[in-house]
């Protein structure tokens, strides 16, 4: 399994390509909010995100011991001047 890296340089910068069996994703306050692992002979996927039901279970399959919690998912305010569009 491969992992793309975008540095902070931002969209259109050459990617860093990593070969990886196991990926954490933190937010900047350290709290995991994905996981993603390639496992076995076959070399099966499994990925996760916090909200999904069985997450923190995920989390400790995979050896992590620790939980996260999440009863509210709030996003940025669009930015000034935005216009915001919605479906029918």
């Amino acid at each position: 399994m491969f992992v793309e890296i975008i540095s902070d340089s931002g969209i259109g910068s050459a990617p860093i390509r990593l070969s990886i069996n196991q990926i954490v994703i933190r937010q900047d306050n350290n709290t995991i909010i994905a996981v993603a692992a390639e496992y076995g002979m076959d070399k099966c996927q499994l990925v996760s995100h916090v909200g999904d039901d069985d997450f923190n279970e995920v989390l400790a399959k995979l050896g992590i011991h620790e939980t996260t919690l999440c009863d509210t998912l709030q996003l940025p305010e669009p930015p000034t001047g935005a216009r915001l569009i919605s479906a029918p």
